[in-house]
């Protein structure tokens, strides 16, 4: 299944200031012999990964990783979308949460995407708190990366938590990759997630790149 979202004139931005935009080139019903269009939008648009460039200006970019980077086989799923409005996300939400210490990726269902298509989204997003980079490095010595269902780590309600979420995260010599604007909706805790394959879009020295991902699940 898909864990993106497709990109179009739906797609949210943060600060709700920005779209989706697609240009006509060619077109059949035009006369032309083919349709081709132009895209325009930013880096961070949909379901993107952040890079440690984002925040660091000697930070990995993408050409940095290699392929096999992007193929998750030990996967856990911590569905939070019970606890309705989620407002802060930090290292009490695993508390009680027992995951193998040997996680590559943490999915993380606050429920805010059933949200999307609404100002909300954008606009009140929950908070990651900053230590929980440092929280998930010690329990999860193998994690790479984090997606969630908000726009951003960084919530437009407290853009400087915002900042220093990205930076403990992305910062540092074992960096937790971002993968922000994630579709959970299809996931529950009742399916085993056997493998999931990320894979941004190509371009060379960027902080961030859009990213289709795909899982395989089993069960309900």
């Amino acid at each position: 299944m898909y864990l993106s979202h497709f990109l179009g004139d739906d797609t949210p931005f943060y600060g709700g200031d920005e779209t989706f935009q697609v240009e006509s080139v060619r077109s059949i019903a035009a006369g032309d012999v083919c349709n081709t269009s132009r895209w325009s939008f930013l880096n961070h648009a949909g379901t993107h990964v952040d890079l440690p460039l984002h925040f660091f200006s000697e930070g990995k970019s993408l050409q940095e990783y290699p392929p096999d980077y992007w193929i998750f086989s030990k996967i856990a799923l911590l569905d939070l979308s019970d606890r309705l409005p989620v407002r802060v996300v930090g290292p009490e939400v695993l508390e009680q949460v027992q995951f193998p210490s040997d996680i590559e990726l943490l999915l993380i269902k606050t429920g805010t995407g059933e949200l999307r298509g609404t100002p909300t989204y954008w606009q009140a997003g929950p908070v990651f708190r900053p230590e929980m980079a440092d929280y998930l490095r010690t329990r999860f010595c193998s994690l790479r990366a984090i997606g969630f269902d908000a726009i951003s780590v960084s919530s437009w309600t407290d853009r400087v938590t915002g900042r220093s979420a990205h930076r403990a995260f992305l910062g540092g010599p074992a960096p937790i990759l971002l993968i922000e604007d994630v579709n959970l909706t299809p996931l529950n805790v009742s399916q085993r997630i056997l493998k999931v394959t990320v894979a941004p879009l190509l371009v060379r020295e960027t902080d961030a790149a859009p990213c289709t991902i795909i899982a395989e699940v089993t069960g309900l």
